[in-house]
């Protein structure tokens, strides 16, 4: 009797252990899962926080550009300062440009009738970056620094096309595809690339100065083991795009093989004393450097740039044509360098000459600068010149969009037009329509102002801008654009 009653209590008890476990499960359960939505949460936001530090920021240089996200197939129209993520599509138009600026200064230029995929743009809590962009089409030139990417890093900067896979290990490049071959020119760094159309994966070594084409015909010579690397030709070196891409990094650099072109250019000519002046010709302006400049003796090169007349076909600077000035530039820059003999020790006189298409010139202008090294020859001037008032403060210029007769408006669909100008050297403000510019600095010469139709400052019909620069002394000077907006759907 005494043991059933044992057994009786020995099962009570048993099952009233079983009952206490219940909740205690259920609790735990119910914690665990909350816990893992928390943390699936905050993964969640957290990500997008990083993913925001780590957008590229486009700039319109030229012309327009399109974009796409990767869960959609239509294309907008971009605008500068936009940011991009990873898994964002971006295309250039026609005679367009953009840049790309992104994870601590590197820079990615892309030329007109580009497509580039941002597949991978991250950067990890413990500072390694990934970047895998996808060269679809086009063109772009790439700036990739060293501190980055260099060898050895666990970070990796990989850049691919239907034929290449290029890795970046801090450097300068140009990259190219098409429909019959890719191209791939190192002009500084190191990178290697593995070729994607051969039957056994081949990487090559691209050493600095060296061409890498992948076509039908190059990629048999691979396979019969033959070096295909060539030399960056020299039509690339002295082209605007690698030279204007160049000097935003270099600019000493690019001076010099801008000085260079114009040396050995066949219309870098002298002007004959017998071609006729025009007095109805204004004579081209000087923004910088100020007349009377010293220039240090660790400064080996010197940028000189002004406004040329509307009418100017040619800038010529002590007797040489430049070369890059085009008819209806507005902005003309000249290079000069102690390489090229034309920056010397002590007084450096510059005449610069407007030329009309009929061969007629203007009266020069001439500026005086003092190079405190070396003392070589000085460089001799031209002919009769006239002293630039320096107390007249100059009304801003504009340099595009370009107007191609004066007085005329530009017209244009594009949802988004980029004005640049240049202004007096002792600019300390800039207003368009009353908006202060600012990321204009005092001393800068160049300015840039967005006219969206998105954001309202830009609207359908005749659209008229004032830009007006704000001097010392209370001087102020103003110019004005006007743009007519005609939109169309995009991809009609």
């Amino acid at each position: 009797m005494r043991l059933t009653r044992r057994r009786r209590k020995q099962t009570f008890i048993r099952r009233r252990r079983r009952k206490n476990y219940i909740p205690l499960i259920t609790f735990l359960v119910a914690l665990g899962f909350v816990l893992w939505l928390g943390v699936r949460f905050f993964s969640l936001l957290f990500s997008d926080v990083r993913s925001e530090s780590t957008a590229a920021e486009i700039q319109i240089l030229k012309g327009r550009a399109e974009f796409t996200l990767i869960e959609s197939d239509a294309w907008t129209p971009v605008y500068s300062e936009q940011k991009f993520l990873e898994g964002d599509s971006l295309r250039t138009a026609p005679a367009s440009r953009i840049s790309l600026e992104f994870l601590g200064g590197n820079m990615i230029f892309l030329d007109e009738n580009s497509e580039l995929f941002l597949q991978r743009l991250e950067e990890k809590s413990s500072g390694k970056k990934y970047v895998t962009l996808v060269l679809r089409s086009g063109r772009m030139w790439a700036r990739v620094l060293d501190d980055s990417f260099k060898m050895g890093s666990d970070s990796s900067f990989v850049v691919e096309t239907s034929r290449l896979r290029v890795h970046v290990r801090g450097t300068i490049f140009d990259l190219s595809t098409n429909a019959v071959q890719d191209s791939l020119q190192l002009i500084k760094g190191n990178v290697d690339a593995d070729i994607l159309e051969i039957e056994q994966k081949k990487n090559i070594q691209v050493g600095v100065g060296q061409k890498l084409v992948v076509s039908p015909a190059s990629l048999e010579q691979m396979r019969e083991g033959a070096d295909v690397l060539g030399i960056i030709d020299a039509e690339f070196i002295e082209s605007e795009w690698h030279l204007g891409n160049l000097e935003r990094f270099f600019p000493q650099e690019a001076a010099q093989i801008r000085r260079r072109i114009e040396l050995t250019a066949p219309s870098s000519r002298p002007i004959e004393s017998s071609e006729p002046v025009s007095s109805d010709l204004e004579p081209p302006r000087i923004l910088t450097p100020a007349d009377g400049t010293r220039i240090p003796a660790s400064q080996d090169a010197l940028r000189i740039e002004g406004t040329a007349p509307l009418e100017a076909a040619q800038i010529v600077v002590n007797g040489y044509t430049l070369t890059r000035f085009q008819p209806g530039d507005r902005k003309w820059v000249y290079f000069a360098a102690t390489k090229f003999g034309t920056l010397v020790g002590g007084e450096n006189k510059f005449s610069i000459v407007a030329v009309k298409r009929d061969g007629s010139r203007s009266v020069p202008t001439e500026i005086t600068v003092f190079y405190e090294g070396e003392t070589q020859e000085t460089v001799p001037s031209m002919g009769n010149s006239e002293e630039p008032s320096g107390d007249v403060f100059q009304a801003p210029v504009i340099t595009r969009p370009a107007v191609i007769v004066s007085g005329e408006p530009y017209q244009t669909s594009s949802e988004v037009v980029t004005i640049l100008g240049i202004v007096d050297p002792r600019t300390n403000a800039v207003d368009v329509n009353g908006f202060r510019l600012q990321k204009f600095q005092p001393g800068q010469t160049e300015f840039s102002y967005i006219a969206n139709a998105n954001y309202n400052n830009m609207k359908q019909g005749e659209n008229v801008y004032e830009i007006t620069a704000f001097g010392p002394d209370g001087k102020k000077a103003t110019t004005s654009i006007t743009i007519v907006y005609t939109p169309i759907n995009v991809g009609e």
